[in-house]
């Protein structure tokens, strides 16, 4: 549905032919923090890239008057920690596990040497960060000109197109799409711009009307082309 978006969730990782792989990896180490773990805060020294190995990791700030404001769920094969590093100034956002997760952590020096060696692994990297500056852009586009419920609707179906994790074991019907991600009606809110209860009466509307079902923490989207006609008539 959205290019921009889904070249933003690219997996980096993937991209990678196996000898620029080894390379990645050769220097790098794997850590695992479990579900609600920080992985960094605002205001520490950034030396370190961080790249998604299973799981899913949350990016956030928070307003001065301390409410959580969601910027990016990384996935699997996603890079995160890049842009402070680079500019060896202190971290600005909070990153934490969302679920139990897996990461692949290389000094800055180690990325560094890695992109001037591998000059075509590097415009990939260029590539999906640009993508995700665009993404962040429509989606401040989205909160001034949409309500809440066309904002709710592109969120969901962008999560459908998007690199989610691989869908759940629950049978599932054509065109069903598993969106295999463990949000709560806040992180939705936060998101989109809006409050958890506005999240939470939208989405019972939608399942009554059978656009949707929870599953297991997660969703389905069950009708997904009648969500693409709502954002049609917008």
């Amino acid at each position: 549905m959205d290019e921009a978006w889904s070249n933003a969730h690219a997996n980096f990782l993937s991209s990678l032919s196996q000898s620029e792989l080894a390379a990645l990896t050769k220097s790098a180490r794997k850590i695992v923090y479990t579900k609600r773990a920080q992985i960094f805060t605002a205001g520490d020294t950034s030396r370190e890239i961080f790249i998604v190995l299973g799981g899913c990791i949350k990016l956030y700030q928070l307003s001065p008057g301390g409410k959580e404001i969601i910027l990016w769920f990384c996935f699997p094969g996603e890079m995160f920690g890049v842009a402070e590093t680079v500019r060896g100034s202190a971290r600005e956002i909070f990153a934490e596990a969302n679920v139990n997760s897996t990461v692949l952590v290389l000094s800055q020096m180690e990325f560094e040497n890695f992109l001037c060696i591998h000059p075509q692994a590097a415009m990939r990297a260029i590539g999906i960060l640009s993508a995700r500056i665009r993404t962040l852009g429509h989606s401040l586009v989205d909160m001034a000109a949409d309500d809440v419920e066309t904002r709710l609707v592109r969120l969901l179906l962008r999560f459908g197109a998007g690199a989610l994790p691989s869908p759940c074991q629950a049978a599932r019907s054509s065109p069903e799409i598993c969106l295999n991600i463990e949000v709560t009606h806040n992180d939705l809110a936060n998101l989109i711009g809006t409050t958890r209860q506005t999240v939470t009466s939208t989405l019972t509307r939608f399942r009554n009307q059978g656009l949707v079902k929870l599953l297991d923490r997660h969703i389905h989207i069950t009708d997904p082309e009648h969500l693409k006609q709502m954002l049609d008539a917008v």
